[in-house]
């Protein structure tokens, strides 16, 4: 497939993705081509009529090169995930906002850094990988947090700890979910039927089923107040049969 592209800012991640598409048989563009119409400093992969983002910032700097390449005739897919070393042998798990159309060179491209053709999630409008990235993560951080170093020494569980720093991250991340519904949806569940246009893609189905499905601050605390005179019941009543 003839895809012409070229690499642009610094970033180590860059290498790893160069690297996926060679693998693939699709080389970059040689230098000395037509001048590029985007600033030098931005990070991401340059086509001729269409940017694909890969810098790690803010929204407010997403939407900012979002306007530029308006004004420059040209669209922007914003790309998120884990870049990793290993990638560029194996394939990027790719998250997607603003899809290209099919078959595209854009698509082209996706489906050379992807594990396999189609295996990238196109999650919705711009700003919607970010969201997801964000949410997986902290999931991720929130299964690996509470497990014990892998030294085999005896230790006691510091359970009230262990879960109000897991329901901390769970009332940040029912928060997130809250804004992302707010600031790019406008409107939180329950939603009128049938379904806006706005909220039919996947960042918003997994914001709604995140505000929807966790608890409020309170509804934690109430919890764990049981959950403590529970566990102080049982102990009282263990020493009176000691």
């Amino acid at each position: 497939m003839a895809v012409s592209y070229r690499m642009r800012g610094q970033a180590p991640h860059l290498s790893w993705f160069l690297r996926r598409l060679e693998a693939q048989g699709l080389a970059a563009a040689p230098e000395h081509d037509t001048p590029s119409r985007l600033p030098a400093e931005w990070i991401g992969i340059e086509l001729d009529d269409c940017w694909l983002d890969l810098a790690v910032d803010s929204d407010h700097a997403l939407e900012a090169r979002h306007a530029y390449c308006r004004q420059a005739g040209m669209a922007l897919l914003e790309l998120a995930g884990d870049w990793l070393p290993p990638a560029a042998e194996h394939g990027f798990m790719l998250l997607v906002g603003n899809a290209p159309a099919p078959g595209s060179a854009a698509w082209q491209l996706l489906d050379a850094l992807a594990p396999q053709p189609g295996c990238w999630l196109h999650s919705g409008p711009l700003h919607s990988a970010r969201f997801c990235q964000r949410v997986f993560a902290a999931l991720l951080h929130a299964c690996h947090s509470p497990l014990l170093p892998p030294d085999a020494q005896p230790r006691n569980l510091q359970w009230e700890q262990m879960l109000g720093e897991q329901w901390l991250l769970v009332d940040k991340l029912r928060q997130l979910a809250a804004c992302y519904l707010t600031d790019r949806i406008g409107l939180t569940p329950p939603y009128p039927s049938p379904l806006p246009e706005s909220a039919r893609h996947y960042a918003a189905n997994l914001a709604r089923s995140i505000v929807l499905t966790l608890p409020q601050q309170q509804d934690w605390d109430k919890l764990l107040q049981e959950l403590s005179a529970l566990l102080q019941t049982r102990d009282r009543q263990q020493a009176g049969h000691t």
